[in-house]
C-alpha cells in the first residue's frame, strides 16, 4: 500500500461527490440544518451528528499536528459557541490542510511518528477508518430522522 493510495482513499471518503459506492462524509452533512445536526433520539445516550463531527475534527487535528512536526495531542472539540456552518467549515479546512501537507511531504508509511508509538501508515489508515466509522453513524442518525 502506498501513501498516494491512502491519501486518495481519505479524500474519497471525505470530499463531496467522491464516494465510490456510497456517500462521502461531506455528502451526508452538507445539507443538514443545525437542528438536524444536534438532534438525538429521545431517551438514548448517544452523540448527535454535530457531536460526532466535532469528534472527527479532534481526530483530524491530532494527525495535523503530527504532520506539522508537533507532538500530537488529542483534545476533544466541544464546539461551544460555534455555529453548525462554522463547524462544517472547520472540518473541511482541517481536512484540506492534512491533504495539502500529505501531498507535499515525503512520508514513508513504515516510519514511526516522532513521539508516537504508531507509524505514519497506521495513523493515516486509522484516520480513514475513523472517518468511515463515524460516517456510518451519521447515516444512521439521518435515517432515524427520516432524512434520505
Amino acid at each position: 500500500m502506498s501513501k498516494e493510495w491512502i491519501v486518495k482513499a481519505m479524500d474519497m471518503a471525505f470530499q463531496e461527490g467522491k464516494g465510490l459506492w456510497a456517500d462521502s462524509l461531506v455528502d451526508v452533512i452538507k445539507d443538514l440544518t443545525s437542528e438536524q445536526a444536534k438532534w438525538k433520539p429521545e431517551g438514548k445516550d448517544i452523540n448527535s451528528i454535530w457531536e460526532i463531527v466535532n469528534h472527527i475534527i479532534s481526530g483530524k487535528k491530532f494527525i495535523l499536528s503530527a504532520l506539522e512536526g508537533k507532538k500530537p495531542t488529542y483534545q476533544e472539540e466541544k464546539g461551544e459557541g460555534v455555529s453548525w456552518e462554522d463547524t462544517v467549515k472547520q472540518l473541511k479546512d482541517t481536512h484540506e490542510k492534512i491533504m495539502s501537507l500529505l501531498k507535499e511531504k515525503s512520508i514513508n508509511l513504515d516510519d514511526k511518528i516522532p513521539e508516537e508509538d504508531s507509524t505514519w501508515g497506521e495513523m493515516l489508515f486509522g484516520v480513514l477508518a475513523h472517518d468511515c466509522y463515524h460516517l456510518g453513524q451519521i447515516v444512521i442518525l439521518r435515517g432515524l430522522q427520516g432524512i434520505e
